[in-house]
């Protein structure tokens, strides 16, 4: 009997063996037809080179500036996250920056790239002391949705300085932890799998518009859905975000320095994919307001975009 056993799973490890050695090297047998990232996506796009790695980022200057808002996207979006709410808020004589993190939109994802928690918040401060330099006040209110939520929480926790307040969309600063487990996410053949099947799979207008329908919570149109997907049409967009995964857990939150800033939560009451229970604890919170949307889902500034944007700029208008 135990030599029947160690037989069988002496044939059990070679059968696994041989399907991680095949697994392994079948993406290697395709080839990918991403593009190069193109040299401006946009009339107001820019890009700029922080420790080895490239971020785009657009701008919009009203004429009389009297508000500066930084705008961070959530997982998997882009600055095309905002188009419902720039003209809004340039209209309310603010100047407005809108970046893409590394691994998304425009910005960097290459082998190369520092895809660090650490390295995005020294990235913001570089761009917007810069452009500081060309306005009167050095005072920001960030935007943050979803994701992008905790990357304003993690900035202002280290330049409070440089933030004159927060406006969280469906997303909060959420503690997070590093495993050392991450780093199996760098193995080169999952990266070209992660290539290979977004591409293959899930590169087509139908997969991203049942995507956004989910965080909508309603049918999206074609136009949302394409706008979305052009950004992963360029190279090592599945990878990168592999690279990104490996590198994240280390944003610092200091929540007593957050708690002293001027905040908004903005939530879409019918989110599925951050029900508004996860963020109730926040909502009774020092300075602290509230503004829930009825029948909104995980993207209300694009869904209910009229709304938002004036929960923002009466939010922005009475901190001046």
């Amino acid at each position: 009997m135990m030599t029947f056993i160690k037989a069988f799973f002496k044939w059990f490890l070679m059968i696994i063996l041989s399907c991680f050695v095949i697994l392994s090297i079948i993406p290697y047998c395709f080839s990918t037809h991403l593009k190069n990232a193109p040299e401006k996506p946009f009339e107001s796009s820019y890009f700029f080179n922080y420790n080895h790695t490239l971020f785009h980022f657009r701008l919009f200057v009203p004429k009389q500036i009297k508000h500066k808002a930084l705008l961070i996207h959530g997982f998997s979006a882009s600055t095309f996250s905002f188009r419902n709410n720039i003209d809004a808020l340039t209209k309310n004589n603010t100047l407005v920056v809108a970046m893409d993190m590394p691994a998304f939109g425009y910005s960097d994802k290459s082998e190369q790239a520092d895809y660090s928690d650490t390295n995005k918040i020294q990235a913001i401060h570089y761009l917007l002391s810069e452009v500081d330099k060309r306005c009167n006040s050095n005072s920001w209110h960030l935007i943050g949705h979803s994701m992008g939520g905790t990357v304003i929480g993690a900035f202002a926790s280290s330049y409070p300085q440089q933030t004159q307040s927060l406006i969280f969309i469906d997303g909060l600063p959420f503690s997070q932890t590093h495993s050392s487990l991450q780093a199996v996410a760098l193995y080169p053949p999952l990266l070209k799998w992660a290539d290979l099947i977004l591409e293959k799979k899930f590169l087509n207008t139908s997969s991203f518009q049942e995507l956004l329908s989910s965080a909508y919570n309603k049918s999206a149109d074609e136009n949302s859905a394409n706008g979305y997907m052009k950004p992963f049409e360029t190279k090592n967009s599945g990878s990168a975000i592999f690279r990104m995964a490996a590198s994240s857990g280390f944003a610092n939150i200091n929540d007593s320095v957050l708690n002293h800033i001027q905040k908004i939560i903005i939530w879409g009451k019918q989110d599925q994919w951050i029900p508004i229970k996860n963020a109730s604890e926040s909502f009774n919170k020092a300075n602290t307001q509230t503004y829930l949307i009825e029948n909104a889902g995980h993207c209300p500034m694009e869904t209910h975009s009229e709304m938002v944007n004036t929960a923002i700029i009466n939010f922005i208008s009475k901190l001046e």
